[in-house]
């Protein structure tokens, strides 16, 4: 009879299919959290807009600042969604908590891949091509990107402290006494 027990070892046979099954888990779940994001982000952030000018496009001290604030709901719903995965996570998916959480990492990129891509289809299209076009005295969106590699961490970042807070919280099981 199987153990019930989640801080159980891995059974020798069948840690293949254990590994695969903790990767789906991880990995799927880490998607649809991407693709909830994304949408999340999309609802959330005001483009940034460029005025067309005679020569080209320009977007002053406001419109900075709606652009700033993209990246930071992008890095706040990222670190926030990494870190409730990673507390139910790694509390659920026990059984291997280093493989969990490299999993984990590795689906934080999968999740910050699959927000970007939504929030970047939902959002405005090509700004250059749009100023291109458009007359003078125009307002274009700003597709919705991100400006800096460093905000794509908070994927990562949230689901570590999450895992963390589980590990350390968690009480140490006391080991069996040798006869």
């Amino acid at each position: 009879m199987p153990s019930t027990d989640p801080y159980a070892p891995l059974p020798t046979t069948g840690r293949g299919q254990a590994v695969g099954l903790d990767a789906v888990v991880v990995l799927g779940i880490f998607l649809l959290l991407g693709l909830v994001g994304g949408w999340l982000w999309w609802l959330l952030v005001t483009p940034a807009e460029f005025t067309k000018l005679a020569t080209g496009g320009a977007m002053g001290e406001n419109e900075l600042g709606k652009q700033f604030g993209a990246d930071g709901w992008y890095a706040v719903i990222g670190f926030v969604a990494g870190l409730v995965a990673g507390l139910g996570l790694t509390g659920w998916r026990s059984r291997d908590p280093l493989l969990t959480s490299l999993l984990m990492v590795l689906g934080a990129a999968v999740a910050a891949t699959a927000m970007l891509l939504v929030g970047h289809w939902l959002g405005p299209g090509d700004a250059t091509e749009a100023l291109r076009t458009a007359e003078v005295g125009t307002r274009v969106p700003e597709p919705l990107d991100v400006d800096t590699f460093t905000i794509y961490l908070g994927w990562p970042a949230g689901a570590l402290v999450g895992a963390l807070f589980v590990l350390v919280g968690r009480s140490p099981q006391p080991e069996p006494l040798a006869e």
